[in-house]
């Protein structure tokens, strides 16, 4: 930026310098008035009397002073405005970079939808009563509220509820996925508009303890790489909005506190009627003992049984078993009502008869049923129409080997994203007391870990990236985490719609699949469970 006239530093130095001499020269005339010795050519100017010259130089004092110190405050003003006009310029940059990170990480070309296997639209219902009413009695009750028109859009909802809005649902109803649209059309709203709030997209199964604006600023550095000054000042200009997704998912002795916490977060001074939006599934929500303070809330509605079967009839052919299957049986029916779950059973049960759909048991088990049978098929069906005319990669007891180990591991540390190529990650997001309880068969694994764990966080800050990898590899040699789950394997079960990116990370596609493999893992004997593992670290 070029220079404004006035401001060079040799024009400063001259200003100062007069300024200087004048003050010293009517600080000489005030020791001579007080002397009585002033010179003679001021004496023929106001006479014998020295009163007018002490008032004169009192007067110049003062001006010159008053001067002086104006031009030093135009000089600071100015200093102030050119840092302003660098702090905004890296504050836009900032910005900017944030908007490309998260729609790159989360909607850029949304990932694979099973939805998308049957093309549905989910309505949504108001739930006033599901937030705090600071004029009702205090107590929990989550009570119908009303349908709203089937065309009716999140963004619509967030809007007239002012921008802080909970979104609840049944597992596999769609909350992320309507999360997720959300944050689509608010990044391109803030790339339209320069003062539109910036959305974040987080997964409070991160959240481990603490005040949640540490956490939030935090997540925004190692998630983003957006600075801790960046993320201040657009939160104190009320220039982000959090979609935090997962309530249900933080560790179920926090979860009371975390609702404490994204209340105290939303009604600090520092952040005004901040821009929020926060999932949970409805029948979590409703085991708390108190509810989040937003602007109001509403819940992702299950689809009506007529319409699944309308759906399974516009399908065709290809589901003709699954369709018969669901008419003649209510429970199957009740099963497909969430978008997840018949998305799953239209791949799983395509070109299958109706004797092959049948099954008896509970609904957790029946839900099992249903992702065993999306597993192979997913692993064996014909993909020739995208040019693949390779048999698959991995057998389907190879990827279902691995995945049993991968969704027991998960399970065992509470994490529902995992890293891969980085162990520290898994091990970072478990909190101390899962560590203890994983590691207490064996004191020496468990120091070794955690010794393991200094070492990086000291060397990452002191070391060429060099180390910190060979320390990485050390580090999963020790914990022997995941050492199946190579890169192939990892883009293959993605490619399969097994495993989907969830940011840098990995993770099921669903958490009531994962919950399910990791249930299937433990029901195994250690023997079986060694078996699978001898054989997807050498296959």
């Amino acid at each position: 930026m070029m220079g404004r006239p006035g401001r060079r530093p040799g024009h400063r130095r001259l200003a100062w310098g007069a300024g200087g001499l004048f003050i010293a020269f009517v600080l000489y005339l005030c020791l001579e008035t007080a002397a009585g010795l002033f010179p003679d050519v001021l004496k023929s100017v106001v006479g014998e009397s020295p009163r007018r010259v002490t008032v004169a130089c009192v007067l110049a004092l003062i001006l010159a002073g008053a001067a002086l110190y104006i031009r030093h405050l135009r000089a600071r003003l100015a200093d102030s405005s050119d840092r302003a006009e660098a702090d905004a310029g890296q504050l836009q940059r900032g910005r900017k970079a944030l908007i490309h990170q998260v729609h790159r990480t989360w909607t850029n070309g949304l990932q694979f939808r099973l939805t998308e296997a049957v093309r549905l639209e989910v309505g949504l219902q108001d739930f006033p009563s599901a937030v705090h009413d600071p004029w009702g009695s205090g107590e929990l009750t989550i009570e119908a509220g009303t349908p709203l028109p089937t065309d009716t859009a999140l963004r619509t909802m967030f809007e007239q509820h002012d921008q802080q809005l909970l979104v609840l649902g049944a597992p596999g109803a769609g909350k992320t996925v309507h999360l997720l649209e959300l944050t689509s059309a608010l990044i391109e709203e803030a790339r339209a508009d320069a003062e539109a709030p910036v959305p974040v997209f987080l997964l409070l199964t991160n959240w481990r303890g603490g005040p949640l604006d540490d956490w939030l600023i935090s997540e925004l550095h190692h998630r983003y790489r957006t600075s801790a000054g960046v993320t201040r000042t657009l939160l104190a200009q009320g220039k982000i909005c959090f979609i935090l997704d997962g309530l249900d998912e933080v560790d179920l002795e926090r979860q009371e506190e975390c609702v404490s916490r994204i209340n105290a977060f939303i009604s600090a001074d520092g952040y005004p009627q901040c821009a929020i939006a926060v999932s949970c599934r409805l029948i979590d929500y409703q085991l708390l003992s108190q509810r989040l303070t937003v602007n109001g809330a509403v819940t992702v509605q299950p689809l009506p049984v007529s319409v699944v079967h309308g759906i399974l009839r516009e399908a065709g052919a290809r589901v003709r078993g699954l369709r018969a299957a669901a008419a003649a049986d209510p429970d199957l029916a009740e099963l497909l009502t969430t978008p997840l779950m018949l998305g799953v059973a239209v791949l799983a049960y395509s070109g299958v008869d109706e004797h092959a759909v049948r099954s008896a048991g509970t609904l957790e088990e029946r839900r099992g049923l249903v992702y065993d049978a999306f597993l192979t098929r997913m692993v064996t069906r014909d993909r020739t129409l995208r040019g693949d005319h390779k048999p698959p990669r991995f057998s389907v007891d190879q990827v279902e080997g691995r995945l049993l180990l991968m969704a027991r591991e998960m399970r065992k540390y509470q994490v529902t994203v995992l890293y891969p190529s980085d162990p520290l990650r898994v091990m970072l997001q478990a909190s101390p007391e899962v560590l203890e309880q994983v590691h207490s068969g064996s004191r020496l694994l468990l120091t070794t870990v955690k010794v393991q764990i200094v070492y990086l966080k000291l060397i990452s800050s002191t070391s060429p990236s060099r180390l910190l990898y060979k320390a990485t590899l050390r580090l999963a040699q020790y914990t022997s985490l995941f050492p199946y789950l190579r890169k192939d394997f990892v883009r293959f079960a993605c490619e399969r719609a097994l495993l989907r990116r969830s940011g840098d990370g990995v993770a099921f596609i669903h958490k009531t699949f994962q919950d399910h493999l990791s249930q299937r893992a433990d029901s195994m004997t250690p023997q079986q469970r060694g078996a699978l593992y001898r054989q997807a670290i050498t296959s």
